[in-house]
């Protein structure tokens, strides 16, 4: 039986104990089960406890259990874990697709432009990231220069590419605008994206929790207290 995580109906939230971070988790399997955990797509432990004590990841990573057969305990099953939803978006596009039509090119570099918060419009008062066209001064795009089927023919032989930061869940939208050697900008290129990963978890005290608890005896009153999630 390979990695399978059909039996896991639970994993509780990680408790970090001042020294390794603690993960329990619940399954239908029946006892004497081999599990494995991996963290950060590396298996970092296999057994049949349901609990387990790791060292804590020094970034944020996904944490994966399941179950494994018999005689499959140390076998390696990090490619058939189910792909982490991007928390990212991507933005590609050929030079070519911005030059003007007239042949008259001076194309300077490009600006990325997005929505502030998911679900809302385009910020275009400051862009996200501004990109030199042709960086190695070479020119890659217009008439005679591209290859076929990349944009117009014989213009669009450049390409580029700009990674967002994380993103938190929800409906994004990005416009990519060039600008000419005059500062103008030419109509941008809108494109949209749908961020479906899990919200980042909150950040951590000093030692470690992101829940606290205090105890006032003369109220006979417990208070909880915790970090909201970033997003």
């Amino acid at each position: 039986m390979p990695f399978d995580q059909s039996t896991i109906t639970e994993v509780r939230p990680p408790v970090w104990d001042g020294s390794t971070l603690q993960l329990e988790w619940t399954s239908t399997a029946p006892l004497g089960t081999v599990f494995q955990v991996y963290v950060g797509r590396v298996l970092a432990w296999y057994g049949t406890s349901r609990w387990v004590a790791i060292t804590m990841p020094r970034s944020r990573v996904r944490i994966d259990v399941g179950a494994v057969g018999p005689g499959e305990a140390a076998q390696d099953f990090s490619t058939m874990l189910p792909a982490a939803p991007s928390d990212r978006v991507e933005l590609d596009w050929l030079g070519g697709t911005y030059l003007d039509p007239t042949g008259r090119d001076d194309v300077q570099g490009f600006r990325v432009y997005g929505s502030p918060l998911p679900g809302a419009g385009v910020d275009y008062s400051s862009p996200l990231a501004e990109i030199q066209a042709y960086p190695s001064g070479v020119l890659t795009d217009g008439y005679g220069l591209g290859g076929f089927g990349q944009g117009s023919f014989g213009r669009a032989a450049s390409s580029y590419r700009w990674t967002s930061p994380a993103l938190s869940r929800g409906a994004w939208t990005f416009a990519v605008a060039s600008f000419d050697a005059a500062g103008n900008e030419s109509a941008p290129f809108i494109a949209s994206a749908v961020i479906q990963s899990p919200p980042r978890p909150p950040g951590a005290g000093p030692d470690g929790s992101r829940l606290w608890c205090t105890y006032d005896p003369a109220t006979r009153r417990a208070t909880l207290s915790w970090t909201p999630s970033p997003a």
